[in-house]
C-alpha cells in the first residue's frame, strides 16, 4: 500500500507532540524514584545510627559498671563489713561523686586506702571526702593525705573518734596563713603525735606547733625529733618535779608548782611560755638549754628559731584552735576550687 508524503509528515508531527509530555512524565518519575530512594537510605542510615548509639551506650554502661565493681573490690578487700555495709558504702561513694568533680572510681581507691590504714567503716565516707578535698586544694595528694592523717589520727585516738574534717580544716587554715605548706605541717604533726599526746596536746596544738616550726625553715625530719625530746623532758619534769622543772618554770617566768599545774592543764600554753622565755633570754638561752641537756644542734636550732620569731608560735596556736572549732576552712577552699572552670 502506498503512503503519501502528507501522511508521513502528519505521523511525524503527532510523534513530536506526544513525546514531550511523555518525556517530562518520565523525568518526574525518575526524580521521584531518586528522592524516594534517598529518603529510604536516610531513614535506614538513621535507624542504623540509632541502633549503634544504643549499642555504644549499652557498652559504656556495662564498662562503667564493670569499672565501678573493679574499683569497689578494693574496699571489699580492706574493709570488714557485711553485704549491707558494702551496699551503703557503694551508694555513698556514688552520691559523693555527684557532689564533687572526682570520679567514683578514684573515690573508691581512697576508700580502699582508708581500709588499709584501719579507718572504721562508719568513718570511710567522711574520710574519703576530706582526702579528696585536700588532694584538690593543697599540695598534698589524696594518697599522701590519707596516709598521713590516718596515722596521725591513730596515734591521737580521740575519744570522739577521728574527726578528719576538722583535721583537714586546721591544716588548710594554717597552710593558708603561715609561711609553710600543708604537706610540711602534716609531716611535722605525724612526728610529734606520740610525744604530743603524752604531754596532753590536742590535735590542733600539734598541727599548730608543726606549722610554726616549718614556717621558720625547720624540717620535720630534724625538728620533729628535737621537739619530741623537749616535750618528753617537760612532761617528765612536770610529773616528777625534778631539777629540770625549776629551769623550765624559771624560763617561763613561773614557780615550779605553777608551771607543773599549767603543764597538766594546758601543755600548749606551757610550751609556748617556755619558748617565749627563751626568746627573752637572748644569748643566755644557750646556757638554759645546756642546763636542760637540750644542747644538741638540731634541738637548739629548732627551739631558738621559733623563739626568735616573736609571737609566731602563740599566733599559730590560736589560729589552729579557732580553725578546729570553726571547721570551715577546707570546705570553703574546696568550694572555690570546684567552682572553677577546670
Amino acid at each position: 500500500m502506498a503512503v503519501s508524503v502528507g501522511t508521513i509528515y502528519a505521523t511525524l508531527a503527532l510523534r513530536d507532540k506526544l513525546s514531550k509530555p511523555l518525556g517530562a512524565a518520565g523525568l518526574k518519575l525518575g526524580k521521584f524514584g531518586k528522592v524516594a530512594g534517598a529518603g529510604l537510605a536516610v531513614a535506614a542510615t538513621a535507624a542504623a545510627a540509632a541502633i549503634a548509639a544504643i549499642g555504644v551506650a549499652a557498652v559504656k554502661t556495662v564498662n562503667a559498671a564493670s569499672d565501678f565493681e573493679d574499683s569497689f573490690t578494693g574496699i571489699r578487700k580492706t574493709v570488714d563489713g557485711t553485704e549491707k555495709d558494702f551496699q551503703i558504702l557503694a551508694a555513698g561513694m556514688r552520691g559523693l561523686s555527684k557532689e564533687i568533680p572526682i570520679s567514683v572510681n578514684e573515690l573508691n581507691r581512697i576508700g580502699e586506702a582508708a581500709g588499709q590504714l584501719g579507718v572504721k567503716k562508719e568513718d570511710i565516707l567522711g574520710f574519703t571526702r576530706t582526702m579528696a578535698d585536700l588532694g584538690a586544694t593543697t599540695n598534698l595528694s589524696s594518697d599522701a593525705a590519707a596516709t598521713g592523717l590516718a596515722r596521725f589520727a591513730n596515734v591521737m585516738d580521740n575519744e570522739m573518734g577521728p574527726q578528719f574534717d576538722r583535721l583537714g580544716s586546721t591544716i588548710v587554715a594554717l597552710g593558708n596563713n603561715l609561711q609553710t605548706t600543708e604537706a610540711e605541717i602534716l609531716n611535722f604533726a605525724t612526728r610529734l603525735g606520740a610525744s604530743g599526746k603524752i604531754a596532753g596536746l590536742t590535735e590542733a596544738d600539734i598541727l599548730s606547733i608543726g606549722g610554726a616550726l616549718s614556717s621558720v625553715g625547720i624540717k620535720a625530719e630534724a625538728g620533729g625529733t628535737a621537739i619530741q625530746k623537749t616535750l618528753n623532758k617537760m612532761t617528765e619534769a612536770a610529773a616528777q618535779g625534778n631539777e629540770d622543772l625549776a629551769v623550765f618554770a624559771a624560763t617561763a617566768g613561773m614557780s615550779a608548782e605553777n608551771f607543773a599545774t599549767l603543764w597538766k592543764d594546758d601543755a600548749a600554753e606551757g610550751f609556748n611560755r617556755f619558748v617565749e622565755g627563751l626568746g627573752d633570754q637572748g644569748t643566755a638561752a644557750f646556757g638554759t638549754l645546756d642546763a636542760l641537756s637540750l644542747s644538741g644542734e638540731r634541738t637548739k636550732l629548732a627551739l631558738l628559731s621559733v623563739a626568735g620569731a616573736g609571737d609566731l608560735l602563740r599566733d599559730s596556736l590560736v589560729m589552729g584552735t579557732e580553725a578546729w572549732e570553726a571547721n570551715t576552712a577546707l570546705a570553703k577552699e574546696a568550694e572555690l576550687r570546684y567552682n572553677t572552670f577546670s
